[in-house]
């Protein structure tokens, strides 16, 4: 199967996370994973099973890896993309309220990313279904809630993420897809924001917003720019798994409240055993 990427705008190791991914799902789309993890869960009885499983998880938090014999791993991050639960906010009483101007960031999003601007509305009505947080409940997990086709998911994973409001945008790390979309830009000065974040010339908030002034004059960016840093450790990141050249395992790993890494929602389509 052949899967059309976006070459404009996307970092090399984003664009590497849709290939990688595409190897996971090749077969029959979302719904493999869900029933290769229900298959794994079936299997929880074998020792050496589980005990494989824990050892390949612990590579996503090594920072001298020792692989195992014929098995790679490719890190990825991820704090670059734009956060979906940016999309609802909660009052005093727990109730979801809707954010039109992120709603309208997201429409673009999935256009430049997917041409998919009508999954816009089923995001939405599913985020605002749930409760307020849903402990590791990742992108793919909505991908497969919403039957979202195959190709259209492989395009996305590049694009957006699923995590607490807490988890900003760096901008440092994101695409100019993501610029243009979350600040409205045209292409043009979505790459001229890109190059100046990138060599220096805006290192911060101040020098940022007049920069977006200048292209929207009639605007208040405060907002927006309370969900993003530019000098920011990374927080996200994806490390991808490979035994014999054979992808089997999206380990997904964030930065908790008290600056561990940990994991956050970790996919197996099979364990190697020896």
């Amino acid at each position: 199967m052949k899967v059309k990427l976006r070459k404009d705008g996307f970092l090399l190791p984003l664009a590497l996370l849709g290939l990688l991914v595409v190897s996971i799902l090749a077969m029959n789309g979302f719904s493999y994973i869900q029933r290769h993890v229900t298959s794994l869960e079936q299997q929880a009885t074998s020792t050496e099973l589980i005990a494989n499983q824990a050892e390949f998880e612990e590579l996503a938090f090594q920072v001298d890896k020792v692989m195992p014999l014929n098995t790679s791993s490719q890190s990825l991050s991820l704090s670059g993309l734009y956060n979906l639960s940016f999309l609802i906010s909660r009052d005093v009483h727990d109730r979801p309220i809707l954010i039109d101007e992120q709603i309208l960031i997201v429409r673009r999003l999935l256009t430049y990313c997917a041409d998919a601007p009508e999954l816009t509305d089923d995001i939405v009505e599913y985020l605002r279904s749930q409760d307020s947080g849903i402990k590791g409940f990742g992108l793919l997990d909505l991908l497969n809630e919403l039957s979202v086709p195959m190709e259209i998911g492989v395009t996305l994973l590049p694009c957006v993420r699923i995590l607490p409001r807490s988890y900003k945008i760096n901008l440092k790390l994101s695409t100019t897809s993501t610029l243009q979309a979350y600040f409205d830009l045209n292409s043009s000065d979505a790459s001229l924001l890109k190059h100046y974040l990138m060599d220096g010339t805006i290192p911060n908030h101040h020098t940022l917003n007049l920069f977006l002034q200048k292209r929207h004059k009639a605007r208040d960016f405060s907002r927006l720019l309370r969900n993003t840093n530019i000098v920011a450790p990374l927080d996200h990141k994806a490390t991808i798994l490979d035994y014999d050249g054979q992808t089997f395992a999206y380990l997904d790993s964030v930065i908790d409240p008290e600056g561990i890494w940990t994991e956050y929602r970790n996919f197996f389509l099979w364990v190697p055993t020896n």
